[in-house]
């Protein structure tokens, strides 16, 4: 007698929507759109008109991309008076927030899935929670780096809008429930995927001769011992700090160089200022501007580790590129980093707020070779943990959870 077949489940339409165009979370969007696109789902990525991906890879058929936020003309915004420029962004934001529900409801998704990083989130998932299809939310930070005014209520409404929300970690989970109220059957923990995308763009941590010549056009001498800095930079990432613990550093190596790279546009004037003269009293390489994507494997490349001082975060997508691309990592034992990483493994941990225990590390890490292989070889193979056709999986088995049930089923 034959047993019959489970009926195939069929492919979902799924909207993934990231507002920024550029940076982690336009990365992390798109990594997840192409995983989702390889199962056989239709999906459709809202993303900016800035998009910084564009051409950068053959899309399958039934993977789009839509540049349907942030179309306003920035030029004119840029010449308006300072106390008009804050109306107009809010005004841009209202204006996106209801065309992409607008879009939402053309589409008529199986699943819509917003990733969630700032309180412009609340905008959208209102306008979005209207059209009754299902909603999912992806808290990639569960309460802002920065505070701001009204941050609890904002994020508490933010985060019972969805009917399911992603946390990248149990760490992040405990504090949506504890925090928020949360409750639990609307939470689930799916990991942060890998960066190793960026590998195909000529990041090769360690390769000789092109380490070398990276260096070179860097500014940095061949016989330098070089630790990258890399991201936004942002108070609760530790820059001080670890100008802090660099005299320390070049004591015990004088070869020692600092490699600092990212955007501080979350920074005060002035405070950019302390921090840029501060760098260049300790001779560091800064380049204060976002990095566009074609460019970050330059900067991993050159380095010889990645220094994570953060004071506090709840996953980090730089800490994947560097795992991905095998650069060792120092890192503090902050947030969700040391309940996945292990001291000696694939990373170097150290308490947070402490220049000496950061300097220690850094020197430690620097001074052994052997280390950095063992730290680099442990960080490929944590990052082949979070491969991106599991985590679609894992997307995937959240998404159908939602759907109604099936005609004829039980």
């Amino acid at each position: 007698m034959d047993v019959p077949r489970a009926p195939t489940p069929r492919p979902l339409r799924i909207l993934e929507i990231e507002t920024f165009g550029r940076g982690g979370l336009t990365h992390y969007a798109y990594n997840l759109s192409m995983a989702l696109a390889q199962r056989g789902h239709h999906v459709t990525l809202v993303t900016a008109a800035c998009y910084e991906l564009e051409g950068r890879h053959d899309l399958p058929a039934n993977l789009e991309i839509i540049k349907a936020i942030g179309r306003g003309d920035h030029r004119f915004a840029a010449a308006l008076p300072s106390f008009l420029r804050r109306p107009w962004r809010q005004g841009e934001a209202i204006y996106d927030g209801l065309a992409v529900a607008a879009l939402a409801r053309r589409l008529r998704p199986d699943v819509i899935h917003l990733h969630c990083t700032n309180q412009i989130a609340l905008l959208y998932l209102r306008a979005l929670r209207l059209l009754g299809r299902p909603l999912v939310a992806t808290a990639h930070v569960v309460t802002p780096h920065e505070p701001i005014p009204f941050q609890d209520a904002i994020y508490r409404r933010i985060h019972r809008l969805g009917d399911l929300i992603i946390a990248h970690s149990a760490f992040d989970r405990q504090r949506l429930v504890d925090e928020f109220a949360v409750e639990p059957q609307r939470l689930t923990v799916i990991p942060h995927g890998e960066y190793g995308f960026f590998g195909d763009h000529g990041a090769s941590p360690g390769a000789l001769p092109e380490k070398l010549e990276v260096r070179d056009s860097l500014g940095l001498g061949q016989q330098d011992e070089v630790v990258l800095f890399f991201g936004y930079i942002r108070e609760y990432k530790g820059l001080d700090l670890l100008f802090e613990a660099w005299p320390r550093v070049v004591a015990a190596r004088p070869s020692a160089r600092l490699l600092v790279a990212g955007d501080p546009v979350q920074l005060s004037a002035e405070r950019r200022g302390q921090l840029e003269n501060w760098g260049e009293r300790l001779g560091a390489v800064q380049e204060l501007s976002y990095i566009p994507f074609s460019d970050v494997g330059r900067y991993f490349t050159a380095a010889d580790l990645l220094a994570m001082p953060y004071r506090h975060i709840s996953q980090s997508g730089v800490l994947f590129l560097a795992l991905s691309l095998g650069l060792p990592v120092v890192a503090t034992r902050v947030g969700a980093l040391p309940g996945m990483l292990s001291d000696g493994d694939n990373a170097l941990l150290v308490a947070p707020e402490s220049p000496e225990a950061l300097a220690q590390a850094l020197i430690r890490g620097l001074a052994d070779a052997e280390l950095r292989r063992r730290l680099a070889a442990g960080g490929r193979r944590l990052a082949a943990e979070h491969a991106w056709p599991s985590i679609a999986e894992r997307s995937e088995e959240a998404f159908r959870a939602l759907q109604p049930p099936q005609r004829g089923s039980i």
